[in-house]
């Protein structure tokens, strides 16, 4: 498939999943119209709809590919984090200049040890990562926050791997659909800094689908980290 009929496929795909949402969860609007999901919710929520979609249209033999650079990436991400504030720890004239809490500092370096150690968990693993499955996990916590039907969060799921004709749909049901769901929302670890980072040298993990500059990074990343 070309770069052109590969765009047409997406956009085509992501209408169709818009009006089978609308068709799932009718008071969609309403939270839209009152604000309880904000721009920025239903902007991130666009992105993992073209996100779940990118990957679903792969070949396996890509998906196989991306999901090894992805996990390298992430790795790298979190040991980065815990690198930095652990030189920070280590120097006075940092912690001195700039009025940082050794408290914060040090939770911070949990947190991203926690993260770093399951990624390296997955990456070990003799089970396989795909990288769909952050796209999944991202889109069960969105779905899950605004407090939307299970069932009908599965069957979208369902008929968003039908529409993208995703090689592996034959393999999930609603109910390994469900059994997978729990274990990504209980153990799948990630943060906002990582999926849409400002930094010019990361490469962001998902596919922002815009231009960065558009959007207020630090604004959005707060109100995603509040998905996660």
């Amino acid at each position: 498939m070309n770069v052109t009929n590969q765009l047409q496929s997406e956009k085509e795909v992501i209408r169709k999943i818009r009006l089978k949402l609308r068709e799932y969860f009718p008071n969609l609007q309403k939270l839209i119209d009152q604000n309880v999901i904000t721009k920025n919710d239903w902007l991130f929520f666009g992105m993992i709809q073209f996100n779940l979609v990118k990957c679903f249209l792969d070949t396996p033999e890509k998906i196989i590919r991306k999901s090894k650079k992805q996990i390298k990436q992430i790795i790298k991400f979190y040991d980065l984090e815990v690198k930095t504030r652990n030189y920070i720890l280590k120097s006075n004239t940092i912690l001195s200049e700039n009025n940082i809490d050794l408290k914060d500092i040090k939770e911070q370096i949990v947190y991203y040890n926690e993260h770093k150690e399951y990624w390296l968990d997955r990456q070990n693993s003799n089970e396989l990562y795909f990288n769909y499955e952050l796209s999944m996990f991202l889109y069960y916590k969105w779905m899950n926050n605004f407090e939307f039907e299970i069932d009908n969060t599965l069957n979208l799921m369902l008929d968003i791997m039908e529409l993208t004709n995703f090689y592996r749909q034959k393999f999930f049901t609603i109910e390994k659909l469900k059994y997978e769901r729990e274990i990504l929302l209980s153990k799948l670890k990630v943060s906002s800094l990582l999926l849409i980072n400002k930094n010019d040298d990361f490469q962001n993990i998902i596919d922002v689908g815009m231009d960065i500059e558009l959007i207020d990074v630090d604004s959005f990343n707060r109100e995603i980290q509040a998905h996660l």
